[in-house]
């Protein structure tokens, strides 16, 4: 894929839900609260919308996020090499340091949390620089976003799209 089809596929994946959200906002009633404005209002953790899906980083100490993911080398089940130029990418997030805190969303919310080595985790992936093993490449550009951050929502994504996937079949 070309690096001009890499972008302006990224400008879509973020264009449309944004788009959404703003012509939905527009239709909604201001009398009722929505999902997507309580949240906005509630919560400064970063977000990435895919789809009809948004991922929250989910807030430090939360019960019950919808993926755990540990970072780590300790039997990975996702390797991702981090990469410097976007035409390397397989995935990249870049955001902007003006939309800190902004998380709206007109479908689903799923969080994702980042848990340490003694927690339970739905998948490990490992994190480097060297693209040597690493079946996936993952570009940042980021003022919210850490590496394992990007990593961690990339996984989380993965795993989700790979289970509405099985989820059709049965």
């Amino acid at each position: 894929m070309g690096h001009l089809q890499k972008i302006l596929l990224l400008l879509i994946v973020a264009a449309i839900p944004a788009a959404a959200v703003y012509y939905l906002a527009g239709r909604l009633s201001t009398d009722a609260p929505t999902k997507a404005t309580t949240l906005a209002a509630a919560t400064p953790q970063p977000c990435f919308t895919a789809g009809l899906v948004t991922y929250q980083m989910a807030a430090p100490g939360m019960a019950a996020p919808d993926f755990r993911v540990k970072i780590g080398d300790d039997h990975p089940g996702l390797r991702i090499a981090l990469v410097d130029r976007v035409d390397d990418a397989d995935f990249a997030l870049v955001d902007d340091v003006a939309t800190v805190g902004a998380c709206t969303s007109a479908g689903r919310i799923k969080t994702v949390q980042v848990v340490g080595e003694a927690s339970a985790a739905d998948v490990t992936v490992s994190v480097s620089s060297e693209g040597t093993g690493a079946g996936l490449k993952l570009f940042v550009y980021s003022a919210r976003f850490s590496h394992d951050d990007a990593a961690a929502l990339f996984a989380a994504m993965r795993l989700d799209q790979r289970a509405s996937k099985l989820a059709q079949f049965r």
